[in-house]
């Protein structure tokens, strides 16, 4: 395994980030918009594997919304949506914001034990913008 992950422009990837979160999501969340926010793709040598995605938060001034990571079921429990974390959150300082927020599903373990690895917390937020028994959860990166 050769694991590498890029930034890239989401309209000039947009098959690829298109069929990573068919891959990995399936039809349980909506589709992603590869006009809109920051990108990453994961690669295996030349194999896209995962993906990433970044959006301003509706939240606040200065907040980024971690909007999605997907990564294949084979190349899970390699670290990956920690690396992910990490250079979302990157980029987010780049852009002067002080905070991140994101959600999970209430049943995704996996993915709740990560953010609370990397120093999230679970908060309510005053709109809940994803599933209805969704877990959200936010930190301050400044």
């Amino acid at each position: 395994m050769n694991l590498r992950i890029r930034k890239v422009d989401g309209r000039k990837h947009e098959r690829v980030l298109l069929d990573l979160h068919d891959e990995t999501f399936g039809d349980s969340a909506p589709q992603l918009d590869p006009s809109y926010g920051y990108y990453w793709i994961v690669y295996d040598y030349d194999k896209p594997v995962g993906f990433a995605w970044l959006v301003p938060s509706t939240l606040g001034e200065g907040i980024g919304y971690l909007k999605r990571v997907g990564v294949l079921p084979q190349y899970r429990g390699q670290g990956l949506q920690q690396k992910l974390l990490r250079v979302r959150e990157q980029q987010a300082k780049r852009l002067g914001w002080t905070r991140c927020v994101t959600d999970t599903a209430y049943h995704n373990i996996p993915s709740s034990n990560n953010l609370i690895r990397a120093g999230y917390r679970m908060f309510e937020p005053p709109i809940r913008w994803a599933f209805v028994q969704g877990l959200y959860w936010t930190k301050d990166i400044s």
